[in-house]
């Protein structure tokens, strides 16, 4: 779930039992009795979303078309935005690799976990990317081509006085639980 800059409302991702996909759902806080609003459908699972200060959502979702390379048939998430309504979706990546975990940086780019594993080793290429939110400026951050740690997901930038530094925390698997860059 992301928490809304007001702290009045709460993004989420959920299934519904008699759905086959995962959906993008919002709350407000100061209505515990109201439900939540649906707010994507279709037949495409959409993720992990963030709010923007622009007034849009960030997620990933499988609407790109896209599979991951090494097993057929399983759709890969790519990052996309949409409108505060979830209307608009705009698919921001343009790579065909999957993308996982987007989160705000300090200067407004999106932070999140890139799969990419064409043409390298399958289990240490697990690396950490950047992008504008309206797709242009793709970077890789940090991990690219590193061996350890090999797994970088639920990045998140460090609050507080290093703000300004660029530095983040990130979940991986290697030597510690917990890195940070």
């Amino acid at each position: 779930p992301d928490l809304s800059f007001d702290g009045k409302r709460v993004l989420f991702c959920y299934r519904p039992k008699s759905d086959r996909t995962f959906h993008l759902y919002e709350t407000h806080l100061d209505s515990p009795d109201a439900a939540p609003k649906q707010l994507t459908s279709g037949s495409y699972d959409d993720l992990d979303p963030i709010y923007m200060p622009s007034g849009h959502i960030v997620f990933v979702s499988n609407r790109g078309a896209s599979h991951a390379r090494c097993t057929v048939g399983h759709p890969s998430t790519v990052v996309a935005r949409c409108d505060a309504d979830g209307k608009n979706i705009y698919l921001i990546s343009g790579g065909n690799e999957p993308e996982y975990t987007p989160s705000l940086m300090p200067n407004g780019q999106i932070l999140y976990t890139r799969w990419e594993y064409t043409d390298k080793e399958l289990m240490r290429i697990q690396s950490l990317w950047t992008v504008n939110p309206d797709g242009t400026g793709t970077n890789a951050f940090w991990g690219n081509q590193s061996y350890w740690p090999d797994m970088l997901v639920e990045a998140r930038a460090i609050p507080g006085k290093d703000v300004a530094s660029g530095r983040v925390m990130f979940s991986g698997q290697g030597h510690h639980n917990v890195y940070w860059g």
